[in-house]
């Protein structure tokens, strides 16, 4: 059905796919009023973790390469256009303002691992990018202007030595 305007729009809930990149489609057969019609676009479903986010430098964060999220050497892989990252950050924020993150939020965490990272990580993860990030006594904090959407790779584990890598497939927000 269309509306006053002519447009006709469909909610599909729960989306039902695998994480990662798709394509959705729509077909108009025609009628007696209007002709064939069809159209497609690509898509990628990805997840935010439950609590807290990976953190990228937006100097980092460039689709394509491999960018590292989480590590020892966090403050080496990614270098911040608004000042220089505390070597104590390891690249989660344990808080967020909002949950699931939105551009323009800001987030809080805690020095290396004592900000306690999970355990897993979906296929495709939502990963904030920050342009700045500060201390002020044992808190780390940052800000997020922009979100990207990372393809995991394996190795991962929830502390330092054991760095989260992923290639950078998509922006979600900026």
């Amino acid at each position: 059905m269309t509306n006053a305007a002519g447009a006709a729009a469909c909610t599909i809930f729960p989306v039902n796919q695998p994480s990662g990149t798709g394509v959705v489609a729509g077909n108009f057969a025609g009628d007696a009023f209007y002709l064939p019609s069809s159209a497609s676009t690509t898509t990628i479903i990805f997840a935010f973790l439950s609590q807290g986010a990976f953190v990228l430098s937006d100097t980092t964060a460039v689709v394509g390469p491999t960018v590292e999220f989480w590590g020892a050497d966090w403050s080496r892989q990614n270098v911040l256009s608004g000042g220089i990252v505390p070597n104590a950050f390891k690249g989660f924020a344990s808080t967020i303002s909002t949950n699931p993150p939105t551009c323009g939020d800001t987030w809080l965490s805690t020095p290396s691992n004592s900000s306690k990272p999970p355990h897993t990580l979906p296929p495709f993860m939502g990963v904030l990018v920050s342009t700045t990030v500060g201390t002020s006594g044992s808190t780390v904090s940052g800000n997020v202007p922009k979100i990207v959407v990372v393809k995991t790779n394996a190795g991962y584990a929830p502390d330092p030595g054991h760095p989260g890598t992923g290639a950078l497939v998509a922006v979600y927000c900026k």
